[in-house]
Protein backbone atom coordinates (compact mmCIF):
# COMPACT_ATOMS: atom_id res chain seq x y z
CA UNK A 1 0.00 0.00 0.00
CA UNK A 2 1.51 3.14 -1.17
CA UNK A 3 1.87 6.00 2.12
CA UNK A 4 0.85 9.26 1.49
CA UNK A 5 1.19 12.26 3.17
CA UNK A 6 -1.46 15.02 3.00
CA UNK A 7 -0.41 18.57 4.71
CA UNK A 8 -3.88 20.45 5.85
CA UNK A 9 -5.93 17.16 6.27
CA UNK A 10 -8.50 18.47 8.51
CA UNK A 11 -9.43 21.97 6.51
CA UNK A 12 -12.50 21.65 4.14
CA UNK A 13 -10.44 20.33 1.01
CA UNK A 14 -8.20 18.30 3.16
CA UNK A 15 -10.74 16.35 4.79
CA UNK A 16 -12.31 15.74 0.79
CA UNK A 17 -9.34 14.57 -0.35
CA UNK A 18 -8.64 12.09 2.65
CA UNK A 19 -11.95 10.70 2.38
CA UNK A 20 -11.70 9.55 -1.11
CA UNK A 21 -7.71 8.13 -0.25
CA UNK A 22 -9.04 4.68 1.56
CA UNK A 23 -6.65 2.33 -0.72
CA UNK A 24 -3.55 4.46 0.12
CA UNK A 25 -2.09 4.66 3.66
CA UNK A 26 -2.55 8.27 4.69
CA UNK A 27 -0.70 10.29 7.23
CA UNK A 28 -2.14 13.16 7.55
CA UNK A 29 -0.87 16.63 8.64
CA UNK A 30 -0.86 19.99 9.76
CA UNK A 31 -0.47 22.71 12.38
CA UNK A 32 -2.50 20.78 14.98
CA UNK A 33 -1.72 17.17 13.53
CA UNK A 34 -3.68 14.47 14.11
CA UNK A 35 -1.05 12.32 12.85
CA UNK A 36 2.01 14.80 12.19
CA UNK A 37 2.58 18.29 13.63
CA UNK A 38 3.93 20.67 10.86
CA UNK A 39 4.88 23.68 10.60
CA UNK A 40 5.20 24.53 6.85
CA UNK A 41 7.00 27.46 7.27
CA UNK A 42 9.82 25.88 9.13
CA UNK A 43 12.26 24.17 6.79
CA UNK A 44 14.07 22.14 9.34
CA UNK A 45 11.11 21.46 11.52
CA UNK A 46 9.27 20.09 8.39
CA UNK A 47 12.38 17.95 6.98
CA UNK A 48 12.68 16.46 10.39
CA UNK A 49 9.10 15.62 10.67
CA UNK A 50 9.38 13.80 6.95
CA UNK A 51 12.69 11.60 8.34
CA UNK A 52 10.32 10.67 11.03
CA UNK A 53 7.97 8.84 8.49
CA UNK A 54 10.69 7.46 6.41
CA UNK A 55 10.83 7.05 2.42
CA UNK A 56 6.74 7.96 1.29
CA UNK A 57 5.56 7.84 -2.20
CA UNK A 58 3.75 11.12 -2.45
CA UNK A 59 2.99 14.25 -0.70
CA UNK A 60 -0.48 15.98 -1.03
CA UNK A 61 -0.67 19.88 0.29
CA UNK A 62 -3.95 21.24 0.79
CA UNK A 63 -3.25 24.19 2.81
CA UNK A 64 -3.03 27.84 1.99
CA UNK A 65 -4.99 31.39 2.94
CA UNK A 66 -5.00 34.73 2.06
CA UNK A 67 -6.44 37.93 2.93
CA UNK A 68 -9.32 38.91 1.15
CA UNK A 69 -9.16 42.87 1.00
CA UNK A 70 -9.65 45.51 -1.89
CA UNK A 71 -6.05 46.55 -3.49
CA UNK A 72 -6.60 49.78 -1.35
CA UNK A 73 -7.33 48.23 1.97
CA UNK A 74 -4.05 45.73 1.24
CA UNK A 75 -0.53 46.48 3.33
CA UNK A 76 2.44 44.72 1.76
CA UNK A 77 2.38 42.72 5.25
CA UNK A 78 -0.72 41.32 4.05
CA UNK A 79 0.91 40.00 0.40
CA UNK A 80 3.50 38.32 2.73
CA UNK A 81 1.52 36.64 4.86
CA UNK A 82 -0.23 35.50 2.00
CA UNK A 83 2.14 34.49 -0.01
CA UNK A 84 3.85 32.91 2.68
CA UNK A 85 0.99 30.98 3.74
CA UNK A 86 -0.21 29.71 0.40
CA UNK A 87 2.66 29.65 -1.99
CA UNK A 88 6.07 29.33 0.12
CA UNK A 89 4.32 26.77 2.38
CA UNK A 90 4.06 25.14 -0.27
CA UNK A 91 7.53 25.31 -1.78
CA UNK A 92 8.41 24.37 1.43
CA UNK A 93 6.70 21.15 1.57
CA UNK A 94 8.05 20.57 -1.63
CA UNK A 95 11.46 21.13 -0.83
CA UNK A 96 11.88 19.10 2.32
CA UNK A 97 9.73 15.79 0.62
CA UNK A 98 11.99 15.41 -2.42
CA UNK A 99 15.17 13.62 -0.50
CA UNK A 100 12.31 10.99 1.06
CA UNK A 101 10.38 10.12 -1.73
CA UNK A 102 9.85 7.22 -3.49
CA UNK A 103 11.42 6.72 -7.18
CA UNK A 104 9.00 8.63 -9.58
CA UNK A 105 7.02 9.76 -6.31
CA UNK A 106 4.16 12.72 -6.54
CA UNK A 107 4.24 16.18 -5.65
CA UNK A 108 0.39 17.48 -5.52
CA UNK A 109 0.44 21.83 -4.79
CA UNK A 110 -2.90 23.50 -4.35
CA UNK A 111 -3.51 26.69 -6.42
CA UNK A 112 -6.88 28.14 -7.15
CA UNK A 113 -8.92 29.57 -9.57
CA UNK A 114 -8.37 33.18 -8.88
CA UNK A 115 -4.81 32.66 -10.54
CA UNK A 116 -6.78 32.37 -14.07
CA UNK A 117 -10.13 34.27 -13.33
CA UNK A 118 -10.24 37.79 -10.94
CA UNK A 119 -12.45 38.41 -8.20
CA UNK A 120 -13.79 41.54 -6.26
CA UNK A 121 -10.58 41.73 -3.37
CA UNK A 122 -8.44 38.33 -4.86
CA UNK A 123 -5.63 40.08 -5.45
CA UNK A 124 -3.44 38.57 -2.69
CA UNK A 125 -4.53 35.11 -3.54
CA UNK A 126 -4.26 35.88 -7.09
CA UNK A 127 -0.48 36.83 -6.54
CA UNK A 128 -0.27 33.37 -4.85
CA UNK A 129 -2.12 31.14 -7.01
CA UNK A 130 -0.15 32.21 -10.23
CA UNK A 131 2.88 32.01 -8.55
CA UNK A 132 2.32 28.56 -7.78
CA UNK A 133 1.08 27.94 -11.07
CA UNK A 134 3.74 29.53 -13.26
CA UNK A 135 6.48 27.44 -10.76
CA UNK A 136 5.63 23.89 -11.60
CA UNK A 137 6.25 23.42 -14.90
CA UNK A 138 10.27 24.46 -14.11
CA UNK A 139 9.98 22.34 -11.15
CA UNK A 140 8.90 19.30 -13.77
CA UNK A 141 11.84 19.96 -15.90
CA UNK A 142 14.65 20.06 -13.28
CA UNK A 143 13.21 16.70 -11.61
CA UNK A 144 12.20 15.02 -15.15
CA UNK A 145 12.67 11.07 -14.22
CA UNK A 146 12.84 11.71 -10.75
CA UNK A 147 9.44 12.81 -9.45
CA UNK A 148 6.68 13.93 -10.59
CA UNK A 149 5.02 17.47 -9.54
CA UNK A 150 1.65 18.53 -10.50
CA UNK A 151 -0.77 21.83 -9.25
CA UNK A 152 -4.55 21.39 -8.44
CA UNK A 153 -6.15 24.45 -8.86
CA UNK A 154 -10.24 24.17 -7.66
CA UNK A 155 -12.92 26.70 -8.23
CA UNK A 156 -14.55 27.17 -4.47
CA UNK A 157 -15.56 23.92 -3.55
CA UNK A 158 -19.09 22.60 -2.26
CA UNK A 159 -18.36 21.93 1.10
CA UNK A 160 -17.55 25.76 1.40
CA UNK A 161 -20.21 27.70 -0.43
CA UNK A 162 -22.40 28.18 2.34
CA UNK A 163 -20.05 30.31 3.78
CA UNK A 164 -17.89 31.75 1.03
CA UNK A 165 -19.91 31.95 -2.25
CA UNK A 166 -20.81 35.49 -2.19
CA UNK A 167 -16.83 35.89 -3.46
CA UNK A 168 -17.33 33.42 -5.99
CA UNK A 169 -20.78 34.72 -7.76
CA UNK A 170 -21.25 33.13 -11.34
CA UNK A 171 -18.10 30.57 -10.49
CA UNK A 172 -19.45 27.12 -11.18
CA UNK A 173 -18.16 25.20 -7.78
CA UNK A 174 -16.42 22.02 -7.89
CA UNK A 175 -17.32 18.68 -6.79
CA UNK A 176 -16.64 16.51 -3.97
CA UNK A 177 -16.33 13.87 -6.25
CA UNK A 178 -14.34 15.77 -8.87
CA UNK A 179 -11.83 17.25 -6.28
CA UNK A 180 -11.40 13.44 -5.06
CA UNK A 181 -10.59 12.33 -9.26
CA UNK A 182 -8.08 15.32 -9.72
CA UNK A 183 -5.98 14.80 -6.74
CA UNK A 184 -5.79 10.31 -7.18
CA UNK A 185 -4.85 11.16 -10.55
CA UNK A 186 -1.85 13.19 -9.67
CA UNK A 187 -0.80 10.57 -7.11
CA UNK A 188 -1.38 7.99 -9.99
CA UNK A 189 -1.21 9.37 -13.47
CA UNK A 190 2.08 9.43 -15.31
CA UNK A 191 1.85 13.49 -16.05
CA UNK A 192 3.97 16.05 -14.23
CA UNK A 193 4.59 19.94 -14.27
CA UNK A 194 0.58 20.29 -14.90
CA UNK A 195 -1.57 22.64 -13.58
CA UNK A 196 -5.01 20.75 -13.53
CA UNK A 197 -7.61 23.68 -13.26
CA UNK A 198 -11.62 22.11 -12.33
CA UNK A 199 -14.06 24.47 -13.72
CA UNK A 200 -14.48 27.72 -15.00
CA UNK A 201 -16.65 31.39 -14.38
CA UNK A 202 -19.59 30.83 -15.85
Amino acid sequence: MKKIIVVGSTGRLGRVVVSGLEDYEVIRAGRSGPDLKIDALDFESVSNVFASVGSFDGLVSCIGGTPFKTFEELTMEDFATGLSKKCFSQLNLAKAAIPFLTENGSITLTSGIIGDEPILAGSCAAAANGALNMCVSTLAAEYAGKLRINIVSPSIIENSVEDYGMLFDGFEPTSEKRIIEVYRRTISAPISGRVLRQTRSL
